[in-house]
């Protein structure tokens, strides 16, 4: 099937989970993430998938719905009010939907896109941004991802946004 892939984790988030005086203060933001990430992802039209601790895992039907959760999650309010960094990565393409989960390249491609060194992103790889030509972008410096052989070009979408 062909679909859009996203990952948004928070940056930091090893810091933030020193930084809880008690399990239930860690608890109590990871529900709030949680929660926040899946109204968000449901609004623009998406999917949760699953959630990995900090990071959640989504698909959408269309590039630009899955674009539009990657920065609506990356530039929402409440992590920024919480002084949360969130990052998101993302492809579009075919992917293999088995039991309610995703696998393949598409699904590889997406968290590494969205390397540690950039927080405040929403980085797709070069065949998903060709799937966006009037969505405004600026190319990044090529990325090395585990398991590819060549460097990936991903871009920020938030480039005239």
């Amino acid at each position: 099937m062909v679909c859009g892939i996203g990952f948004a984790d928070l940056s930091g988030f090893t810091a933030l989970t020193t930084a809880a005086d008690t399990p239930a203060e860690l608890s109590s933001l990871l529900n709030e993430f949680n929660a926040t990430v899946s109204d968000v992802v449901h609004a623009d039209g998406g999917r949760v998938v699953k959630f990995i601790g900090d990071e959640v895992m989504w698909v959408s039907s269309t590039p630009e719905l899955l674009a539009k959760a990657a920065v609506d999650l990356v530039d929402h309010p409440k992590a920024r009010e919480a002084q949360m960094q969130v990052r998101a990565g993302l492809d579009y393409g075919t992917a293999l939907a088995i039991g309610g989960d995703y696998f393949g390249n598409t699904v590889n491609l997406g968290p590494g896109s969205s390397p540690p060194r950039s927080p405040d992103r929403s980085l797709p790889p070069r065949p998903s941004r060709d799937e966006l030509p009037e969505w405004p972008a600026v190319v990044q410096d090529p990325l090395m991802l585990k398991g590819f052989d060549d460097p990936v070009t991903a871009y920020d979408l938030h480039g005239g946004r």
